[in-house]
């Protein structure tokens, strides 16, 4: 029997380990923390239920839902309320709708005139030759206009990334973007041309009744006794296997495996002890930047809010000047968030924007925050709920040269057969993304 030692829980080796367990493989998962699920963790307090990571993932296909169903998740499946199709951006003192569509977009308050002729040259304007790589900034610029810069693509940046488009490289963080100027030459034009492949399923978004973290709650099950929780890594070896120790709840163990699997943070790779050369070959990934980011959700009774919150949120554009990246309207998107008569709303600080708002003290974040929705959504009085989390290194920051990164990770891999690395620095940083690339890799080794 086949031998895989995966070091890190979160979805992407979770997924990994639980496909490989499948395929008939003895599998052992090794998570420094007391739980698993990495980012994904469900909160649910004084009947509300509250995502201190993501709150959604899309299922963009058949094989996705097929195993969502397989791992028991069928009946825990949550769709969207009507409301959350609507998006706003802050722009001028209030909610401006994110309009779908170009015909919409060009009747739309969000641009100016002038932002509207400017946006009608986008067909016309010719990629300069020679452009390997940009950011996104400059492309939307160069093709757009400043602003669908301001208004669109920078508050887009920070509700995915918390990032900053000036540094985000279009080609990696936004790759159907730069294609679609690749094989089009124009964005407009790829918009409209979009051609949709037979048997092709609409992405969803999607949550779970219970919460995020049924997902990785359900992996977890799946796995059993092969993950182990509080496990610290104490050796790993090659000696045409891989050898690792490790010691949870003062015992030592240790097992001889053909594969290796490290799905942990970028900036924690450097502190495994992985053998010298591999060490080495992967120094620098710490280099990826994370920057601190704040979630803090506040629960309302209804009346104390004048809004109609009929929406998914409002994201914050940073010419604004305001100090929230956006404002997510939980108890709007899926039903069972707030209790009845009451509203939860999830407010982000921080990010690559304003990184010393997320590490201020939790009681300066809430006044500060309670000023802000005071203004944004016409909250008023104290909140009867509060949680929040602080992520010190929340998303990693496809960042201009972030293919320099990739191309040392496949290095290290070549020179080290059996060797994987995986999580949400490679690959895409969105939940589902993570969970198809776990999948994947585990087919692609047992295979």
């Amino acid at each position: 029997m086949k031998t895989a030692v995966i070091i890190g829980a979160g979805i992407t080796g979770l997924a990994a380990a639980a496909t490989l367990k499948k395929a008939g493989w003895a599998v052992r998962l090794l998570e420094k923390s007391g739980q698993p699920g990495g980012a994904i963790r469900t909160i649910r307090r004084d009947g509300y239920t509250v995502e201190a990571g993501p709150n959604s993932m899309m299922v963009g296909g058949l094989k996705t839902s097929l195993l969502l169903g397989e791992w028991g998740l069928a009946d825990e499946l949550l769709l969207p309320e009507p409301a959350a199709k609507s998006r706003f951006i802050w722009k001028n003192g209030e909610m401006v709708p994110v309009p779908i569509g170009p015909n919409k977009f060009m009747k739309s308050t969000l641009l100016s005139g002038g932002g509207k002729l400017r946006l009608l040259k986008e067909p016309f304007v010719k990629k300069p030759d020679n452009l390997a790589e940009e950011s996104l900034s400059n492309l939307i610029l160069r093709r757009m206009g400043q602003e669908v810069l301001d208004f669109v693509a920078e508050p887009l940046v920070s509700g995915i990334f918390a990032g900053d488009p000036k540094r985000l490289s279009a080609q990696h963080a936004f790759p159907q973007i730069a294609a679609m100027e690749d094989e089009h030459g124009s964005l407009i034009k790829g918009m409209m041309k979009r051609p949709k492949a037979p048997g092709s399923h609409k992405s969803v978004m999607v949550s779970f009744q219970s919460g995020m973290q049924a997902v990785t709650d359900a992996l977890a099950a799946k796995l059993g006794d092969d993950l182990v929780c509080g496990a610290t890594t104490t050796a790993i070896t090659r000696d045409g296997r891989w050898n690792v120790s490790w010691e949870a709840n003062g015992q030592p163990d240790s097992i001889s495996a053909d594969a290796l699997i490290v799905a942990i943070p970028a900036f924690a790779v450097r502190d495994l002890p992985l053998p010298r050369e591999v060490h080495d070959a992967l120094y620098d990934l710490h280099e990826i930047p994370y920057p601190p980011l704040t979630s803090f959700s506040l629960g309302y009774k209804r009346e104390q809010i004048d809004h109609d919150l009929d929406g998914f949120g409002v994201l914050v554009p940073g010419v604004e000047g305001r100090k929230v990246l956006g404002v997510l309207f939980p108890s709007s998107i899926f039903s069972g968030r707030a209790p009845d008569g009451h509203a939860l709303l999830t407010v982000f600080l921080g990010g690559m924007r304003q990184r010393e708002l997320a590490t201020l003290p939790e009681n300066e974040q809430l006044d500060l925050i309670k000023a802000e929705l005071a203004e944004i959504v016409g909250a008023s009085g104290e909140p009867v709920f509060t949680e929040r989390t602080l992520w010190e290194k929340a998303i990693p920051q496809y960042n201009v040269g972030h293919g320099d990164f990739l191309k040392m990770i496949e290095r290290a891999e070549t020179a080290a057969p059996g060797l994987h690395l995986c999580g949400n620095y490679r690959g895409g940083i969105a939940v589902g993304q993570c969970l198809s690339n776990g999948v994947e890799l585990g087919k692609k080794i047992a295979g």
